[in-house]
């Protein structure tokens, strides 16, 4: 019953303690003392910084399941047809994968993650800070100045207006809290879910009203706190999300009503019923603001810097076909994107957090051996991209490979790409290299499925064995010949069943730090470090603007937009020419990228349900591979053949939005159940 409860409750001594989990940035460092009150919590300069910054622990704390990435990757990125898991991961009861019950539609409001309370659980803290910033005076007191007050409470109130968005991303209509309730308010007297129109609106003025009071950038050692720019963001992201089909006209059930509490203006109704065009124009001319904002006095850019292949031989990065050193630079720079933060030179980022135990994440990436030695080090192999994500990324003339007229036919796609071998690796004559079996498919692609995919014949980091790569070897789980020669193998193991097998036939890369070795015969990290997790990027606001442009008919800028992400992504421009190939109009174009740039980035959970295109993508048998779990020693004809994973995962309608959990339900009578829980 949190959201009856975070309106009563007083602040804890570790609700004020709680920072973002950034121990090296000064700023962080001022935690109040223990065995405090919550009036204490005001009575010094340091006490008051450390209240505020407990206001973000719904962004950092272990319940947080929104982040785009990181050390949960929960149903946000495991559930759509980019990565998969093993079905052991998702099916085991004692694993409680919230995955699972999602992929295989069980997910009750009984069983369902609480991300309704925990980010009410938010929205109290910072309605609890603000309530004390004023009661107990720290202003008159003189522990804060001036500056400090306004600048304070336009943070927290924006985090109010964040808080509230990522509910009503997940949710749907949801339960606006704009103050705290008095002591004797009962049950009966809450609020019930407001339109999601009016959702909206609230949302939107109150990202506008913090925005005049703060700065549009912070300095490096402030990382995650909020701004202007950030607010603009915000805003041109949800207003995308109301012009969407979802929100706007095709909401699935006809009967989603409240049955007492009416929102001002729209009765008991919670979704609109008809398509407004104008919402796109209200979407675009956001995104357009804030890309402006953020590009000027956001000081924010694309990441395009040249530094990042410093120390490192761009001739050691192997791509199959024939590239040049620009390709090469590109491809590094994408694999180094996500772990480039603004302390060094990277500021696409708008918002991003210090991540938490990303190390720890990728772990079950990597392939189950990555490190010549007598006990072998490596991972799982089980975040798998499915084919469905493969065949979306671009070929190197920019095309999908369904639509490049000059792209090898699909009929051959499966087939040996005719690559010569050469075995062992020159460089590393302890590791064999597996280059012919490299198929059609993974030959002629762009940057980014080199930077970011796992392919059988081809490299798995550039240096995480020791200073070298992994050279993947999908056909073999052990030699057959030497049961204690595990080295240089990494399929399907019979023993492991549907545990830490590698599903899809592909390894994701993605947010692997290129930098990360172990040493030989040591389990250990070495030239590695956490990173920064990009919450809110640049590029996801141009995309944002292109595909509102898409919906208006503004091809010129939809056309130019694209074009932004795809040359800093070192890909041939789209053209008007390409619109129409294989089908594909300027909206598909635009989505296609948005699904590349984002490849895992929990963008495509929200796509697809914005879209309302669950059951097309999503439905039984959608989900595709590679023949990897034939069994062990396939042949390679057995192993490159396109198969539809053999998982009961489904699709219904209820997917579109998640359960409010049955417990907020039964203490907020005003409050109705999503559809179909």
């Amino acid at each position: 019953m949190k959201l009856h409860n975070i309106l009563q409750k007083t602040l804890s001594v570790t609700a004020i303690a709680v920072m973002l989990g950034f121990s090296s940035c000064n700023y962080l460092d001022v935690v109040p003392p223990e065995q405090v009150g919550v009036d204490d919590a005001m009575g010094s300069h340091n006490n008051a910084y450390g209240f505020l910054f407990s206001c973000y622990n719904a962004f950092t704390s272990n319940e947080y399941s929104e982040l785009p990435y990181g050390w949960d990757r929960g149903e946000l990125c495991t559930t759509t047809d980019d990565v998969i898991n093993p079905y052991g991961w998702a099916s085991d009861p004692g694993l409680n994968s919230l995955a699972g019950r999602v992929l295989m539609n069980n997910q009750t409001a009984a069983n369902a993650i609480d991300v309704w309370g925990h980010f009410y659980d938010g929205i109290g803290q910072c309605l609890l800070f603000l309530e004390k910033l004023d009661s107990c005076d720290p202003l008159g007191k003189g522990y804060i100045t001036q500056a400090e007050y306004t600048e304070w409470k336009a943070e927290a109130k924006a985090l109010i207006a964040y808080y509230h968005y990522l509910l009503l991303r997940r949710y749907g209509p949801i339960v606006i809290l704009e103050e705290k309730p008095g002591l004797g308010t009962s049950s009966s007297g809450f609020n019930g879910r407001y339109h999601f129109d009016y959702c909206v609106d609230w949302i939107a003025d109150k990202l506008d009203e913090a925005a005049k009071e703060l700065p549009a950038t912070r300095p490096n050692a402030e990382i995650g706190r909020m701004t202007s720019t950030i607010c603009k963001a915000i805003k041109a992201n949800m207003f995308l999300l109301a012009a969407s089909p979802l929100w706007n006209g095709s909401f699935p059930y006809s009967n989603f009503s409240n049955t007492s509490f009416e929102t001002p203006g729209y009765g008991l109704e919670l979704v609109s019923r008809t398509n407004d065009p104008s919402k796109w124009q209200r979407a675009y001319d956001a995104a357009d603001e804030a890309i402006k904002y953020a590009e000027s006095a956001g000081q924010r850019k694309m990441f395009t810097d040249d530094f990042v292949v410093s120390g490192f031989d761009l001739d050691d990065i192997y791509i199959p076909g024939d590239v040049d050193d620009e390709f090469r630079h590109a491809v590094w720079r994408m694999r180094y994107m996500l772990w480039c933060g603004a302390g060094e030179g990277n500021t696409e980022a708008i918002h991003e957090i210090y991540g938490k135990n990303l190390h720890s994440f990728q772990y079950p990436m990597w392939p189950r051996t990555c490190q010549q030695s007598d006990v072998p080090r490596g991972g799982y192999g089980a975040y798998a991209p499915m084919l469905n994500g493969v065949l979306a990324f671009l070929t190197k003339d920019g095309y999908t490979p369904s639509t490049d007229p000059n792209f090898i036919p699909e009929s051959e796609w499966y087939k040996a790409a005719g690559i010569e071998n050469e075995t062992p690796d020159p460089k590393d004559p302890n590791q064999m290299r597996f280059r012919d079996r490299i198929i059609n498919l993974h030959v002629n692609r762009e940057p980014r499925f080199y930077a970011w995919i796992g392919f059988d014949g081809g490299d798995y980091s550039l240096v995480i064995r020791n200073g070298y790569p992994v050279h993947i070897n999908l056909l073999q789980w052990h030699n057959p010949n030497n049961l204690n020669d595990i080295i240089d193998y990494h399929g399907y193991d019979p023993a492991q069943t549907n545990r830490d097998n590698c599903p899809t036939g592909y390894f994701l890369q993605k947010f692997l730090d290129p930098r990360m070795r172990f040493a030989d015969n040591r389990w250990a990290y070495q030239d590695s470090k956490n990173a920064t997790i990009k919450l809110i990027r640049l590029a996801e606001i141009y995309l944002d603007r292109a595909e509102c442009a898409a919906h208006l008919n503004k091809t010129d800028q939809a056309i130019s937009d694209v074009n932004v992400i795809r040359a800093r992504a070192g890909v041939k421009p789209l053209t008007t020419s390409m619109i129409g190939a294989g089908g594909m109009s300027l909206l598909d174009w635009v989505l296609n990228e948005r699904r590349v740039e984002f490849f895992s980035e929990s963008q495509r959970y929200f796509d697809i349900r914005r879209y309302v295109v669950g059951e097309k993508y999503l439905g039984y048998g959608k989900r595709k591979g590679l023949n990897s779990l034939v069994g062990e020693f396939p042949t390679f004809e057995e192993f490159n053949r396109p198969v539809a994973l053999p998982y009961p995962y489904t699709w219904a309608n209820r997917l579109y939005l998640s359960p409010i959990p049955q417990d907020e339900v039964y203490a907020n009578p005003q409050c109705v159940q999503n559809p179909g829980y």
